[in-house]
């Protein structure tokens, strides 16, 4: 015979939420994170008798009744216990202390080996202010920098594996090795960090940080927004522990190219500034150069073109002041190339055809061979300015070259550049080559492939 739960009775009771209510709610929690499941006063009935549900149930429930009662519940209040994907889903939330940090990280990256975490569009834009607040006003970290021998050999790994993971994402798209990276993090990066995790030293929870992003980085790159997110949080989390403000610094700012990739504007603009001021006086000119670039992204996506081409040309500032053997490894990447494409983005986005053009055209002549997705998205954005300018022809020259490659690369984000470039030809369908360029590429504009 199960035990009734007087837990989740008693919280129910101080929310005033009778069984109907609650699985109405845990309904509404469930959709919010992708998950269509139906419940009725009969599945409460059945974990107030002492049933535990299955899955990510339990989180929903806690969510919940937290919505209601406008406070934090957790499983333990509720007499629940966590699944793997529960734990996962839970990590969507910024983490209390480094050990619930790793128990999330070694759950995400289970739940994401295994496909059971649930991938949606959905992110709770208040995590973003949650988050961005918490690590901007963390106490410094004063910690002693001299790591054992053996660890020293753990974080190399880990650093070699990042910059062997970038290589494949640069050059092949997100999805490309994404199971082996996430089987990597949850083989060795998260066992490595199960360890008396209080005790690691701050090198090792930088290095495992910045793979974290790029785990997120290539979830975001396949759709998994979500997913995405989450490992987001993970690592920005651990810069925090590490501190590390120039890595939190990065975070920020892909948390901001991502809320501006999702129509979030306003987030996007605040989680750049935030990166900004967070690591001002500590990040290197080549990261505050990103930051600003960052910025001005959002900025011209939100239409602000005075504000857009200040950050711009405080971005290009910055650059000039570079000494790339000062950068850290994760920063290696970005270069005059990968500043000019941010140009390009931030006049497509205002308009301006004849910047992103030339800006577009500049970047694609500056990469290097290994950024294969770089250039087919500023081929792209140079094939939008074009048709811009009223140069439809060449617009369509261009887009073609870019779906040569596109085609190719497992990365979603690609296929959003053509959609896009598509909608821009909508008042020139009429026009043969127009139409015969839609129909070629129809399957990535459906986004079937």
């Amino acid at each position: 015979m199960r035990e009734p739960n007087q837990c989740l009775a008693q919280v129910m009771r101080r929310a005033d939420c009778t069984n109907k209510g609650l699985a109405r709610r845990v309904a509404d929690v469930a959709a919010s994170h992708g998950a269509e499941v139906g419940y009725s006063h009969v599945n409460v009935k059945r974990w107030l008798d002492g049933a535990q549900p299955r899955g990510m149930t339990p989180v929903f429930i806690a969510e919940a009744l937290a919505r209601k009662l406008g406070h934090p519940v957790s499983l333990a209040d509720i007499g629940m216990s966590a699944t793997d994907s529960a734990t996962a889903i839970s990590s969507s939330g910024y983490p209390a202390d480094l050990q619930h940090g790793v128990d999330a990280i070694s759950a995400l990256a289970r739940a994401d080996l295994t496909g059971s975490f649930a991938v949606t569009t959905n992110i709770d834009t208040k995590s973003w202010s949650d988050a961005m607040v918490r690590w901007l006003i963390a106490p410094d970290v004063a910690s002693d920098r001299e790591i054992l021998g053996s660890i020293d050999v753990s974080v190399e790994g880990v650093q070699l594996a990042t910059a062997m993971f970038s290589q494949l994402d640069y050059k092949f798209g997100g999805g490309y090795a994404r199971s082996s990276l996430t089987q990597y993090i949850s083989s060795e990066v998260a066992p490595l960090l199960s360890t008396q995790p209080n005790r690691q030293p701050p090198e090792l929870l930088s290095a495992a940080a910045a793979l974290l992003r790029l785990a997120g980085w290539t979830a975001y790159d396949t759709g998994r927004h979500g997913l995405c997110h989450s490992y987001m949080l993970q690592a920005l989390h651990l810069t925090e522990v590490a501190g590390d403000r120039a890595l939190g610094g990065r975070i920020l700012a892909g948390m901001s190219h991502q809320a501006n990739f999702l129509g979030q504007y306003d987030h996007a603009v605040n989680l750049a500034r935030a990166a900004q001021r967070g690591a001002a006086g500590i990040a290197t000119p080549t990261a505050m150069a990103l930051f600003k670039a960052m910025e001005a992204r959002a900025l011209a996506a939100r239409g602000d073109r005075k504000d857009c081409e200040a950050a711009l040309s405080q971005a290009e500032q910055w650059l000039e002041k570079r000494v790339p053997a000062n950068d850290p490894i994760w920063l290696g990447y970005f270069d005059e190339a990968e500043l000019a494409a941010e140009f390009a983005h931030s006049y497509r986005d205002l308009g301006m055809s004849e910047k992103a053009i030339t800006y577009a055209d500049r970047a694609i002549s500056l990469h290097g061979p290994m950024y294969v997705r770089s250039v087919s998205f500023c081929k792209a954005v140079a094939a939008a300015g074009h048709v811009g300018a009223g140069e439809v022809d060449k617009g369509i020259v261009l887009a073609a070259e870019a779906v040569a490659v596109i085609s190719t690369l497992k990365s979603s984000r690609c296929n959003s550049y053509i959609r896009d470039f598509v909608q821009r030809l909508t008042p020139h369908q009429q026009h043969k080559p127009v139409a015969d360029f839609i129909a070629r590429t129809e399957l990535l504009v459906s986004g079937t492939c």
